[in-house]
């Protein structure tokens, strides 16, 4: 008798409050690594590399120096932004596990990269407002008789000389730089898990301050609430507060993250088994500790140590 198995189904999309990930897009854009790496794209493809926080209902590249100034003409019509902003909201509904990219009704093509911290989606990165096909006038004719169904009025001298000057990249092309845009953004997925734990090091609060520095010294074992509490010199309620406030993460999730750090370094600094380090990483058991690596990093100890070591 065969047995049938049931395929387990997908885990369902995890994604960062709409706060926490405009102050986590706005810690990215300030680092050095976002600012190296959108000079370089930009100058490499011509086109905007921007970032987006989760339900940003605004314009891409809005002031961008290399903004399309076909779009930058489009927004200046309330219908032309409705429709443009529509589009965005339509792009980033299906932005769920990987690129994806979608084409207006200008045949224009928009995309968007998603920025996970672990298996949750914290931001995304976007670029686009570009062509596979080059940008006659017989395009434009057809981009033309599209916005006169919607409703759009522009100057048509105007905008045929702007929409001529879209950038046009053909679609293997186009496909290599949106590759890279996705490994840039698992650096900025481990950038932005960094720059929060580092939020919570430079604390200015000194309840927080002694908790981070006693999670530092102590995280291979158990460390309770009440315990932590009293290192911060507060009540648990008082400390738990303080703390989410301070580093915008609970101590739960913050002392996880970084035994989930320090295993990090071993499994790719040495050829210690995997157990041995979650066990010396303050984990009480291996499904734990694969759960939290998970969680946090993205894949599994054992993917983590493969691609570290390649």
């Amino acid at each position: 008798m065969s047995i049938k198995r049931t395929k387990r189904a997908p885990a369902p999309i995890e994604y960062a409050s709409p706060e926490e990930s405009r102050e986590l897009t706005k810690s990215i854009g300030a680092t050095r690594l976002f600012a190296k790496y959108e000079r370089s794209f930009a100058a490499a493809s011509g086109l905007p590399l921007t970032l987006r926080p989760i339900g940003t209902f605004r314009m891409p590249a809005t002031g961008h120096k290399k903004e399309n100034p076909f779009c930058a003409l489009v927004s200046t019509s309330r219908k032309g932004c409705l429709a443009c902003l529509m589009a965005q909201s339509e792009l980033e509904k299906n932005a769920t596990d990987r690129a994806t990219t979608y084409r207006c009704f200008a045949g224009l093509n928009d995309t968007l990269v998603p920025i996970r911290m672990g298996r949750r989606i914290i931001a995304y990165l976007q670029t686009g407002q570009v062509s596979h096909e080059q940008c006659d006038n017989s395009r434009y004719d057809r981009a033309h008789s599209e916005m006169i169904l919607r409703g759009i009025e522009l100057d048509s001298q105007a905008a045929r000389k702007a929409y001529r000057k879209t950038v046009c990249i053909d679609r293997e092309a186009y496909n290599g730089f949106v590759k890279m845009l996705e490994i840039f953004a698992e650096s900025l997925g481990a950038a932005a898990n960094s720059l929060q734990m580092g939020k919570a090091e430079k604390s200015g609060n000194q309840a927080a301050q002694k908790a981070v520095r006693f999670i530092r010294q102590n995280f291979n074992r158990p460390i309770p609430l009440a315990e932590i509490a009293k290192v911060a010199g507060a009540s648990a309620r008082h400390f738990s507060k303080v703390f989410k406030e301070e580093t915008g993460l609970t101590f739960i999730d913050y002392l996880t993250r970084e035994r989930v750090e320090q295993a990090k370094k071993r499994i790719g600094e040495t050829s210690e088994r995997i157990s041995d380090i979650a066990f010396a990483s303050g984990f009480d058991s291996i499904a734990q500790f694969n759960r939290a690596f998970k969680k946090v990093s993205g894949e599994s100890p054992s993917s983590y140590r493969l691609s570290a070591n390649s």
